[in-house]
């Protein structure tokens, strides 16, 4: 899978408070909320590779940095569940920024390169 539809899938998932819920449903030996956060932070996010870089645009590149801004806030949250992570202000900015950057890769799955915006 390509770094471009993992980053998809995974921001379409920080937009969807719904799916938040039922993925904790269905895994509920693993710390969700923290999941949430590293799944993009530290499995996804590599702003400094090229092969990552080549992939966004630059308004995309920038609207990512963002919203690892906001889920490093979000991290500092001490939660013990999804609803509690949701119930959080800072969560909120997540989900809200997150919606937004869903709706963008929804009209444009395909598109690459720094030079297209």
């Amino acid at each position: 899978m390509s770094i471009r539809k993992s980053i998809i899938e995974m921001v379409e998932l920080l937009s969807l408070p719904s799916k938040q819920i039922a993925y904790e449903k269905h895994v509920p030996i693993a710390d969700v909320p923290a999941e949430l956060i590293c799944g993009f932070c530290d499995d996804l996010y590599h702003p400094k590779s090229e092969t990552f870089i080549a992939e966004f645009s630059e308004d995309e590149l920038k609207r990512m940095a963002h919203l690892y801004g906001l889920l490093s806030v979000a991290a500092k949250i001490p939660v013990q569940s999804v609803t509690d992570l949701q119930r959080c202000p800072e969560w909120r900015s997540v989900v809200s920024l997150a919606k937004g950057m869903s709706a963008h890769y929804k009209q444009n799955p395909a598109q690459s390169g720094r030079d297209k915006d």
